[in-house]
C-alpha cells in the first residue's frame, strides 16, 4: 500500500520534533564519552538556580492566559503526578520493590530536560509556555517531596531554597494583577531562560553517558510501567477535564515522559540505591526515544 502525502507530512513533522532533541542530547553524550571538559556541577547548579527559573518567569509573563487556564494546567500536572504515585504503590508493593527507591521515579516524569523541548518543537511557543506551567508544578513538587521521599524526611529548608518557587509565584502574581515587567527584566530573563532547554538536553546526554543499565529486566519492566501509566493517566486527565487543542497535547506529552534525571541526583545524594534509579532513568529514556514517534502521532 503506497504511503499517502498526509502520512509523509506527519512523519516529517514528527522527525522535526524528535531530531533536535536527539541531536543535542547526543552531543552531550558524545562530549562526555570523548573525555572533553564538562563542569556538570556548574551546569546543573546554573540550570536549577538561574536558567530554569528565568525560563519559567519569562514564559509565564509572555503568555497572556487566563487564570482559569493556568489553574487547569496546575491541576492537570498535580493530578498526573499524584495519580502516578498512588497507582504505582500497590504495584510496587506487590512486586516487593522499595517505595523509597521506586516511588519518586514513578511520580516525577522528565518534564524539563525532555518534555520542554518536545513541547516546544511540537507546539511552538504557546506549547512551551503551557509545558512550563506543568514543569513549574512538577519542579516545586520534585524539590520538596522528591528529597523527602529519597531521604525519608521532609525539609522545609529545601523548599525555601528552590528558586523556581519564587519565579512561579512572581509570574502568577504579575499575570493576575496585570503588572508588566520592565523591558530590561523581560529581555534579561528571556536571554537567560533561552539557555535552559539546550543545557537540559546537554545535561541529559552527559548524565546518560555515565549511567549503567543494571538489573536490566527489572529496570525495563518498571520503565515500561512508568511510560504506560503516565500516558494512561494523562489520557484520563485530559478526558475528564475536557482539555483540547495544544493544552491536551502538552498534558499528554508531559505526563508520558520517562523518569526524571533529578530522581537519580536525589538518590545519589541520599544514598538511596542510586544504581537502581540510574537504570530506570536510562531504560525509560531509551524507551521514550523509541516511543516518541507514536506519542507525537497521537497528540499532534
Amino acid at each position: 500500500m503506497p504511503i499517502s502525502i498526509s502520512s509523509l507530512a506527519v512523519l516529517a513533522d514528527t522527525f522535526g520534533v524528535i531530531a533536535p532533541v536527539l541531536i543535542v542530547a547526543a552531543i552531550g553524550f558524545g562530549w562526555r564519552r570523548a573525555g572533553l571538559p564538562y563542569d556538570n556541577a556548574f551546569i546543573t547548579t546554573f540550570a536549577i538556580n538561574v536558567s530554569s527559573p528565568c525560563l519559567v518567569f519569562s514564559a509565564l509573563t509572555r503568555l497572556h492566559i487566563s487564570g482559569a487556564v493556568m489553574g487547569d494546567m496546575a491541576v492537570a500536572a498535580a493530578v498526573c503526578m499524584g495519580l502516578a504515585g498512588l497507582l504505582s504503590v500497590p504495584i510496587l508493593l506487590a512486586a516487593r520493590l522499595s517505595l523509597r527507591v521506586y516511588l519518586p521515579a514513578m511520580s516525577f516524569p522528565n518534564a524539563g530536560n525532555l518534555g520542554l523541548p518536545v513541547c516546544l518543537f511540537a507546539f511552538g511557543d504557546e506549547g512551551l509556555s503551557l509545558a512550563v506551567l506543568f514543569f513549574a508544578v512538577m519542579s516545586v513538587s520534585q524539590f520538596t517531596l522528591g528529597p523527602a521521599l529519597a531521604a525519608g524526611r521532609f525539609s522545609l529548608g529545601q523548599m525555601i531554597r528552590t528558586p523556581v518557587v519564587y519565579a512561579v509565584a512572581l509570574a502568577v502574581t504579575m499575570q493576575m494583577t496585570g503588572i508588566t515587567a520592565p523591558q530590561w527584566v523581560a529581555n534579561s530573563t528571556t536571554l537567560l531562560g533561552n539557555c535552559a532547554v539546550p543545557l537540559m538536553l546537554l545535561s541529559l546526554g552527559v548524565a546518560l553517558s555515565s549511567l549503567r543499565l543494571t538489573g536490566a529486566l527489572r529496570a525495563l519492566s518498571v520503565s515500561a510501567l512508568r511510560l504506560g501509566l503516565g500516558f494512561a493517566i494523562g489520557w484520563m486527565v485530559v478526558s475528564v477535564m475536557g482539555l483540547t487543542g495544544i493544552m491536551r497535547g502538552v498534558v499528554l506529552v508531559q505526563s508520558s515522559m520517562p523518569v526524571a534525571v533529578f530522581n537519580y541526583l536525589w538518590a545519589l545524594r541520599y544514598d538511596n540505591a542510586p544504581e537502581e534509579v540510574a537504570a530506570l532513568v536510562l531504560g525509560s529514556t531509551l524507551m521514550a526515544f523509541f516511543g516518541l514517534p507514536i506519542l507525537l502521532a497521537v497528540v499532534m
